[in-house]
């Protein structure tokens, strides 16, 4: 059973040029409060761009290769992804949401010429 009670959504900038999408990281922060190791399947946790399922996403955590995560005893582990360019379009101001469980996480950034 799943013991993870905590996680942040990560981004590497709040502001960014869209010129350099390509350089902006999106992931998260697993926290493991537990005595004993755990895993997360990332997989599980869905990105939500101004209330639209982003597929990005879901490409990049079912992948294989960071899917099941296994978290030390009081250990928190990050996973950050290359994917501006595959979340921002345009520029503008965006809302991203990450969903796992029922917790949600937000995030604002700002995309600038």
């Amino acid at each position: 059973m799943n013991k993870i009670e905590e996680f942040e959504l990560q981004v590497s900038s709040n502001k960014i040029s869209f010129k350099k999408l390509n350089e902006f990281l999106i992931g998260l922060k697993i926290n493991n409060n537990n005595h004993y190791a755990v895993s997360f399947d990332i997989s599980d946790t869905e990105l939500f761009v101004n209330n639209k399922k982003n597929v990005s996403w879901d490409l990049a955590v079912q992948n294989g290769t960071i899917i099941n995560l296994i978290i030390p005893p009081n250990k928190s582990k990050t996973v950050m992804l290359p994917l501006g360019e595959a979340i921002f379009h345009n520029v503008g101001n965006y809302e991203l949401k990450l969903v796992w469980n029922s917790q949600v996480k937000k995030r604002h950034v700002v995309v600038s010429e």
